[in-house]
Parts: structure tokens; sequence; C-alpha cells
């Protein structure tokens, strides 16, 4: 039984590949905020609120654009599970260097 399991693991993982591409699409950031943070449709307040984040919570967020400045921070976020904007003023610090531009 051992032996037919082990057999077949090599088929199992190539049926749902994860690529190192895949895994570093988004890079997990920490809510720096004592509050809870909004996540918005778009890249300013003026956008409506999809979810929202709780302070120190861990979000995958894939790329950063220019949007609306928040304390002087005009970079946004963008979280592809909750598919919204968060402002990188509300993220841990090396958030912001390690993120591309969004295209």
């Amino acid at each position: 039984m051992k032996l037919l399991l082990l057999s077949a693991l090599p088929l199992l993982a190539s049926a749902n590949p994860v690529t190192l591409n895949d895994r570093a699409a988004s890079k997990t950031c920490s809510i720096n905020s004592q509050a809870v943070v909004n996540c918005r449709a778009g890249p300013s307040r003026s956008y409506s609120i999809v979810r929202t984040a709780q302070p120190e919570q861990r979000l995958g967020i894939e790329c950063i654009t220019d949007g609306e400045p928040i304390d002087a921070e005009k970079a946004w976020g963008y979280v592809p599970s909750w598919d919204c904007w968060l402002s990188i003023r509300w993220t841990d610090l090396g958030c912001k260097r390690a993120l591309p531009t969004c295209t």
C-alpha cells in the first residue's frame, strides 16, 4: 500500500503545480495600525469599502500604485485575495520596498 502511494505521489503533485512565480506573486505584509484598516475598491478613500483588515493582520499584497495620499503616503497596494486596495501607510515598513509597480 505504501509503495502504491509513493508511486502515485509525482502524479498527484503535477495535477496542480505551484510555480516559483506563483509563490512570488504576493508579498505578505502586516497591518501596522491600532485600529481596523479599510480595503477599498480603488486606491482612494472615495472608493467603497470592500473589507476591513485587523491590527497586526497579515495580507498578501501583489503590487503598488499611486493613489490618494494618506498622511503623505500616496502608494496603495493591491490585495488580490480580497480584490481591493489598501493604503501602504498602514503596512509594515519593509512592505513598500519589496513590491513592484502594478501594470
